[in-house]
């Protein structure tokens, strides 16, 4: 069964015998976007602490990650605009 709320999609997922375990998907992302990757990411206690502390109750790691990239590049966008514009060179385009 699925549930659709908002922005997500949740679905029941069989892990290790747990049957109320849930997966958090981006509506547009699609199955085959969400295969697992074989890669460890060693952090330090604290950021593993930290970055548990952002996680919401029944969300993965890979949906935080998902969400942190996404407000990452938006924030890059922002900042290269910004610059950009503090420069103040434009180029007069003819509609």
């Amino acid at each position: 069964m699925r549930k659709i709320s908002g922005e997500v999609e949740v679905r029941p997922v069989p892990v290790h015998g747990d049957s109320t375990a849930q997966e958090i998907l981006p509506k547009n992302m699609h199955v085959t976007e969400k295969m697992p990757a074989t890669s460890r990411i060693p952090v330090s206690r604290v950021v593993w602490e930290e970055l548990s502390g952002l996680k919401s109750a029944g969300e993965t790691y890979d949906h935080l990650l998902a969400k942190m990239i996404e407000r990452e590049k938006k924030r890059r966008l922002f900042e290269d605009m910004d610059r950009i514009e503090k420069r103040g060179k434009f180029v007069a385009m003819k509609w």
